[in-house]
């Protein structure tokens, strides 16, 4: 099964673009996706309460979602890092989504909400 990136690119599991910076792999009730964000740790966990009240901190880099039918999600942030631009310091981490169970309409709409709520101003 081919999954379309926001970018218009399609992966196959276990593929990645570097284009995207975005990894995928899937086995029939996992799936798990790697994304990169421009942001820190401190603006996820404050950003992400926002979305998803129920989630469970684990650790200082972890998040899990569980639902009543079953489905989990964790959700983990990498080392926080920081690009250079000049003078610029931009903060910035991979973040690993570990779905199980959900279908593949329901990680859309996750992945709507989520994007929605994390883009930042600019146009």
């Amino acid at each position: 099964m081919a999954i379309r990136l926001r970018s218009g690119h399609r992966l196959r599991g276990g593929e990645r673009t570097s284009a995207t910076n975005e990894t995928v792999s899937e086995s029939a009730q996992l799936f798990e996706l790697v994304r990169e964000f421009g942001l820190s740790h401190s603006d996820f966990f404050r950003i992400f309460p926002r979305i998803e009240a129920a989630a469970q901190r684990v650790d200082d880099r972890t998040v899990k979602i569980l639902r009543a039918d079953g489905r989990t999600l964790e959700i983990k942030l990498s080392d926080e890092r920081t690009r250079r631009l000049a003078t610029l310091r931009i903060p910035y981490v991979d973040i690993t989504f570990r779905f199980s169970g959900w279908s593949e309409a329901q990680r859309a709409e996750f992945f709507k909400n989520f994007d929605r709520s994390f883009q930042k101003g600019g146009g």
